[in-house]
C-alpha cells in the first residue's frame, strides 16, 4: 500500500479525535512513494494536520511562492500542479534515476491571538518565561499579533540514491530548514538563514512510535537511531521576537520527511 493511501486511510481515522487548536497542525510535504520508477510520474503533496501523515488541509497554489525540486542534481521546472481539499499535489514525470528533493514555503501570515488563548500560544510557540511574564503584564488584555511561515522539504529518490545526492546536504535558502549531514545517513543539520542553529529543539515524528525530543549540538545536528523507523518527519520552530511585548511575535516553522525503510 503506497503511502497515499495510508494518509487516506489514517485521515478517515482522525476525526475521532478531539478537536484541538489550529497551532498544533503541522504544514509536511511528502511523496506519494519515497521510491519512484524512471519514466513513472512522481507526485507530491502539501498538507497540514495534527498528526503526521494524515492529511486534513491543503493549500492554495498562491499561498506557496517558494517551491524547487530537484532529482539527480537537475531542478525539475516543469511540474503540474493539482487543489485539493485535503492537500495540495505537485507532479512531474521522473525521466532519469537519482536522489530527489522538493521544498516549499508558504506566504507570510498574520492575525491575532485572542487574549485567553495568548498564554497557551506563547507556551506553544516556546518563548521564555520572561518574555511571556513581561506581555501578560501589559495592561488590559491585549491581543497577541503574530505573523508566521512553514517551510516543508522531503527527500526521496527515483530507482536509486546514489546519484545527485549532494542535494541533501544544500540549503535551498528556507529561512529554517533541514539539510542532510555527511556525519551519517541519520545526522540532520538545523540551519537558520542559512547557518547551524545551536542548541535547539527538534522533534521527530514516526508513526507508531512515541515522539523524539531532540537538541541540537554545537554544529546544530541531531542524530537518532532510524533501525526501527520507516517514513518520519522532522520539526522544528524559529520564534523571532519584537522589540516591544506588543510587537508581532513571527514564528518560522521548518519540517522534513524522509523514509528509511530498507
Amino acid at each position: 500500500m503506497n503511502l497515499l493511501k495510508k494518509i487516506k486511510i489514517a485521515t478517515a481515522l482522525s476525526f475521532t479525535l478531539l478537536a484541538t487548536p489550529a497551532l498544533a497542525h503541522q504544514t509536511f510535504l511528502v511523496p506519494e512513494k519515497f521510491n519512484s520508477a524512471v519514466g513513472e510520474q512522481v507526485n507530491l503533496a502539501i498538507t497540514s494536520a495534527l498528526a503526521y501523515p494524515n492529511m486534513e488541509g491543503g493549500p492554495s497554489l498562491d499561498r506557496i511562492p517558494f517551491i524547487h525540486v530537484m532529482l539527480n542534481g537537475q531542478k525539475i521546472k516543469n511540474l503540474t500542479f493539482t487543489e485539493n481539499k485535503t492537500y495540495m499535489s505537485a507532479s512531474f514525470t521522473a525521466d532519469n534515476a537519482g536522489f530527489a528533493m522538493a521544498a516549499m514555503s508558504s506566504k507570510r501570515r498574520f492575525g491575532e491571538i485572542k487574549p485567553k488563548e495568548a498564554d497557551y500560544y506563547l507556551d506553544a510557540i516556546g518563548v521564555s518565561d520572561e518574555v511571556k511574564a513581561a506581555f501578560l503584564a501589559q495592561k488590559g488584555t491585549p491581543a497577541l499579533n503574530r505573523s508566521y511561515n512553514k517551510h516543508t522539504k522531503t527527500f526521496f529518490c527515483v530507482e536509486t540514491c546514489s546519484a545527485g545526492k549532494q542535494t541533501a546536504y544544500e540549503a535551498v535558502g528556507q529561512d529554517l530548514e533541514f539539510v542532510a549531514s555527511n556525519e551519517g545517513a541519520n545526522h540532520f543539520i538545523l540551519l537558520l538563514n542559512g547557518k547551524p542553529l545551536v542548541d535547539h529543539e527538534v522533534t521527530v515524528v514516526s508513526p507508531g512510535s512515541d515522539n523524539l525530543e531532540l537538541i541540537t549540538n554545537q554544529n546544530g545536528v541531531i542524530d537518532f537511531d532510524t533501525s526501527k523507523m520507516s517514513s518520519i518527519m522532522m520539526t522544528a520552530v524559529w520564534v523571532t521576537l519584537p522589540e516591544q511585548v506588543s510587537g508581532v511575535y513571527q514564528s518560522d516553522y521548518a519540517t522534513l520527511t524522509v523514509d528509511f525503510s530498507k
